[in-house]
């Protein structure tokens, strides 16, 4: 049930993925249950995901917004982002995509000390979810153990700036991003760019995520998948969405109990519900295997030509 005095609001991108949106609101609804939360569609056509709007809009902690079609890259992501910082209510707004999937419960205590910690230090960003793996060769020395607020905090460069200061993916601070008149630009390297001028100090990484994204999603930014024979040969299941286990009690104590704590690589710690998913995670499900990756190129070169 929803608690008013929660400080934390949920946004949910989305656009024609239904599966995945149920999937990520019903992993919203079970793991943070005293938080508000916005769905943000991207003006969707597809007509199970307008039912699955309207069956979210019937839970009253849900309040769906519907924006129009971009029509860059990104379709309408931050342009509906902004909506839903100029619509938070809250001093915390958790921002999700469709794809992706609350693992763990998280606490009112564990919300309440990342307030305070972002009121303390004036940051404008935390990072809430498990790594991937291949990122952690890389990012191995870029981030330091905090053990005391279980963080993982950004080294800055020599340039002064931090190793990560913005992702899409991100828990806000909403009264210092209205102060900074943070505005979202169209592109995900743009708002690093401003993120690093206005907030050097960077985006720690909790040590405890709460979340991931599913592996082996259908990208609908490439419309032209919907006609593919590939696509439709080698697609997985029913075309529901590929879900990761929540995790269970051992395992999230072992996660809290990592003393210093490390970089939380989602594959040390997270599992797929469908055993045929196999590690490290891919995240476009035409990827999961070379030769169908070669046959789905080939076969849109072949449509281009016509």
């Amino acid at each position: 049930m929803t608690d008013p005095a929660c400080p934390l609001t949920v946004a949910i991108m989305s656009y024609n993925r239904p599966e995945y949106l149920r999937n990520c609101l019903e992993s919203v609804r079970r793991h943070l249950p005293q938080a508000r939360v916005l769905v943000m569609d991207d003006a969707s056509d597809d007509p199970r995901q307008l039912d699955a709007l309207r069956h979210a809009q019937a839970d009253a902690a849900v309040r769906v917004v519907i924006g129009g079609a971009g029509s860059d890259w990104h379709g309408g992501l931050y342009g509906n982002m902004q909506r839903a910082l100029d619509l938070c209510e809250t001093p915390l707004l958790l921002y999700l995509q469709d794809d992706s999937q609350i693992v763990r419960d998280v606490n009112p205590d564990e919300i309440a000390a990342l307030l305070d910690h972002l009121t303390r230090t004036g940051a404008a960003f935390l990072y809430p979810f498990f790594l991937k793996a291949k990122k952690k060769r890389a990012w191995a020395r870029r981030f330091v153990p905090d053990a005391a607020h279980r963080l993982m905090r950004p080294v800055r460069g020599a340039d002064g700036v931090a190793q990560l200061t913005y992702a899409d993916i991100a828990l806000a601070h909403v009264p210092v991003l209205r102060r900074a008149d943070w505005h979202f630009q169209r592109s995900e390297p743009a708002n690093e760019t401003q993120a690093a001028a206005r907030f050097p100090e960077g985006m720690a990484i909790l040590a405890d995520p709460w979340g991931f994204y599913c592996p082996e999603v259908p990208v609908f930014r490439h419309r032209e998948r919907t006609r593919s024979w590939v696509h439709r040969l080698t697609t997985r299941g029913d075309g529901g969405a590929n879900r990761l286990r929540p995790l269970d009690a051992a395992t999230l104590a072992r996660l809290r109990g990592r003393t210093p704590p490390d970089l939380p690589i989602a594959e040390d710690w997270v599992t797929a519900e469908d055993p045929r998913i196999k590690t490290p995670f891919v995240f476009d499900e035409m990827k999961r295997n070379k030769l169908i990756w070669l046959a789905f190129v080939l076969e849109q070169r072949v449509r281009r030509r016509r």
